[in-house]
């Protein structure tokens, strides 16, 4: 789960009209990434931020983000990877973490509902 970096939050980009911050991870801008994308939600957002950002390093990592602003005090973030197998795994990995909430959100079963 990495080593801090000096400023995570300087490592983003505001997108969908600053509603978001994103960075692309490891596997770059044009990296062809799963369907199911890693969903965290938690109320320290420099934690998760710091989260994202050391997520943003791995090899398998398209891009990650998370939201500007808080719903009820809780911040979402997000992370893409470039399969399935990688997804499930970084979930589980995360499941018992003491200060996040973690969940995998299947966009190709969830855009019919969009």
């Amino acid at each position: 789960m990495g080593v801090a970096s000096s400023d995570p939050e300087g490592h983003f980009t505001p997108i969908l009209g600053g509603k978001f911050m994103s960075r692309y991870g490891g596997a770059g801008p044009s990296a062809v990434r799963s369907e199911m994308k890693v969903c965290f939600v938690a109320t320290d957002k420099a934690f998760l931020i710091e989260q994202l950002y050391q997520l943003s390093l791995r090899k398998d990592c398209c891009s990650v983000k998370y939201s500007v602003f808080p719903r009820d005090g809780m911040y979402l973030g997000r992370c893409f990877l470039t399969s399935e197998d990688a997804a499930g795994r970084l979930c589980a990995e995360y499941k018992s973490h003491h200060k996040l909430m973690v969940s995998i959100q299947d966009d190709d079963f969830f855009n019919d509902f969009r």
